[in-house]
């Protein structure tokens, strides 16, 4: 089959069964990403940071379905935070993040190496060849779901529209259901030398089952001081809230991931600070239907609105809550002046449900209720 390399890689993505993609603009990702929806009769969805665009990516790839993010060297680096926290995880479907490289920098602000940044972040990653990229791409979905690692694949950009040859194949449709491991999916300071020592084990080999699980932390028993003392406050709610949870909840790596562990078992994937939101969209695009994402105030200001434009983008009616506690909790409870979260929610006032009294349980269970039975997007501030 002769093709260009654009076309190839929208079939290549389509043979391979890759339900959820997504593209941040930029040249060679965009006219790959039209190549994508053209041959599988999709309408684009633009994304606006790579940050986002790689955590959705993620939340579809931890939760069972192939996954992939186009987008170029420059916006890896914005995407840097979600792209190293996805590495302390195990995905349980193949994830590539196709990156294209403006070598010439003429269609960019400049010309930058990506390659000293992967070996830095240690991400592993392929450099595709024109003659042989639909095969590259495939080999990089083999790896991915080898050793349950997020790969990247650079591509020249200025050889998009190049002419090649390939021989397509027809892969099988993974059906992996979603299976809930703290160790495997939450990323957390409790977790870190286990997640560590899994990380440098997978990069040598694709067998980390002789690494010893460690024992699993209670809350609020195994938890130091001041995450305690930090998340004492929202046990109500999280009372309530583990009847009424829905098939998938995300979260934040701060104090109101404490709830992920026993007795709570509240949340079952947490990565970056505000990557909660874009973990649930993506959680959702998987086939879940009934997800929630959980994030605290400095989290939701510092990056995780950026989600709620894409959950509008893609009319995604996933449930956030919003601990609004009025500080950076997990950094030393440096203030926020409330002026800051009206202005940001200002234009999702349609889609905003309150809880007034945090503590009163009755309140608490009847705005979750209506959150779970709406058909649409639900933002909870819950008013600490």
């Amino acid at each position: 089959m002769k093709t260009t390399v654009a076309d190839a890689i929208g079939i290549a993505l389509k043979n391979l069964n890759v339900s959820v993609v997504t593209n941040v603009p930029g040249y060679g990702a965009s006219e790959a990403y039209k190549s994508y929806a053209l041959h599988n009769q999709k309408m684009p969805v633009l994304s606006f940071h790579e940050e986002v665009a790689f955590s959705v990516a993620h939340g579809a790839a931890l939760t069972g379905k192939r996954s992939a993010s186009l987008m170029k060297a420059q916006g890896f680096v914005k995407a840097g935070n979600a792209a190293v926290d996805s590495l302390y995880t195990s995905i349980s479907a193949g994830m590539v993040i196709l990156i294209f490289e403006d070598l010439t920098g003429r269609h960019s602000d400049n010309i930058m190496e990506i390659e000293p940044i992967l070996h830095g972040m240690s991400f592993p990653y392929k450099r595709a060849k024109p003659d042989t990229l639909y095969d590259d791409l495939v080999n990089c979905f083999r790896e991915s779901e080898t050793r349950k690692l997020p790969y990247a694949l650079l591509i020249n950009a200025d050889e998009i529209n190049t002419e090649i040859e390939f021989n397509p194949k027809t892969f099988p449709e993974e059906k992996k259901r979603f299976t809930r491991n703290i160790f495997d999916q939450v990323v957390h300071p409790l977790l870190a030398d286990y997640q560590y020592k899994v990380f440098t084990t997978k990069k040598i080999t694709s067998d980390f089952s002789n690494i010893a699980l460690p024992k699993t932390p209670v809350f609020p028993d195994d938890f130091p001081l001041r995450y305690k003392q930090g998340a004492q406050k929202y046990t109500v709610l999280f009372d309530a809230f583990k009847n009424i949870r829905g098939d998938i909840v995300t979260g934040d790596t701060s104090v109101s991931s404490s709830f992920a562990f026993p007795p709570y078992n509240s949340i079952d994937l947490v990565t970056h600070l505000g990557g909660s939101i874009p973990l649930a969209i993506g959680a959702y695009l998987a086939g879940y239907k009934d997800v929630w994402a959980i994030t605290g105030d400095f989290s939701f200001l510092a990056a995780g609105n950026l989600g709620l434009i894409e959950a509008l983008e893609r009319e995604v009616p996933i449930k956030v809550i919003i601990l609004y506690n009025k500080e950076a909790g997990a950094t030393g409870g440096q203030k926020i002046h409330k002026k800051i979260m009206l202005r940001i929610l200002a234009g999702y006032e349609n889609f905003i449900k309150h809880i007034s009294d945090p503590q009163d349980i009755m309140e608490v269970v009847s705005v979750l209720e209506e959150a779970k039975n709406a058909d649409e997007l639900r933002i909870i501030i819950a008013d600490y």
